[in-house]
């Protein structure tokens, strides 16, 4: 039996599995994706909006949503949304190829809510820390920390009973306090309205 040589890159079937007449590395994959990807992207604090959250700028997730765009037997994707290089494994005759493209990121430039309400000293509620000033700075530190990833901290108010925190987002709170295990009186408090619904604003009261 002669050995099949692929027309494009002259190997042989002995070396190299083949479908049809090109080996699997030569033969024609069905794969189509857009030469241009965005979603929205504040300038400000770099975080990006997926359906209606701005979230944390992350590589992967934008993997993902490029990947809805994309027609193929594609198993799996790698995008570097700085380079616009995109990897995808694409299934075939039970193997999984490799083909590159290039794929420009092109960020829509957005300012998020929290950036435009930054500006104002907009707050939705106020955390207040009471107990010893060293447990005080303590959970300052860890709840700064880990608001950051979802809001802003409009001011910090050093009192003599403790300590006020101004948050930009009533829900944020509620998720990192859930998150950490902490447990705190709430009260909220109506401040006005907008557009007939009524706003409030929620204190949260965590005694250390």
């Amino acid at each position: 039996m002669h050995n099949l040589v692929c027309p494009r890159c002259g190997t042989t079937n002995d070396r190299e599995e083949f479908a049809g007449p090109f080996c699997l590395q030569c033969a024609p994959i069905k794969l189509i994706c857009p030469k241009e990807f965005s979603i929205e992207v504040c300038p400000k604090c770099g975080r990006m909006r997926v359906a209606r959250e701005w979230i944390r700028f992350d590589p992967q997730i934008i993997a993902k949503l490029l990947k809805r765009k994309c027609k193929g037997k594609i198993e799996k994707m790698e995008y570097d949304p700085h380079s616009g290089k995109a990897a995808f494994f694409i299934t075939r005759e039970n193997s999984l190829i490799r083909l590159e493209r290039t794929i420009k990121f092109a960020p829509i430039k957005n300012i998020c809510v929290d950036c435009s309400r930054r500006g104002s000293n907009y707050f939705e509620s106020i955390i207040q820390l009471r107990g010893r000033p060293e447990r005080i700075a303590k959970y300052e530190k860890l709840l700064t920390s880990s608001l950051s990833e979802s809001t802003f901290i409009t001011k910090s108010e050093q009192l003599k009973e403790g300590k006020d925190l101004y948050v930009g987002s009533s829900k944020a709170v509620i998720a990192v306090l859930n998150e950490l295990g902490m447990k705190v009186t709430i009260t909220r408090t109506l401040h006005g309205q907008k557009q007939g619904k009524r706003l409030y604003r929620t204190t949260f009261l965590l005694r250390l």
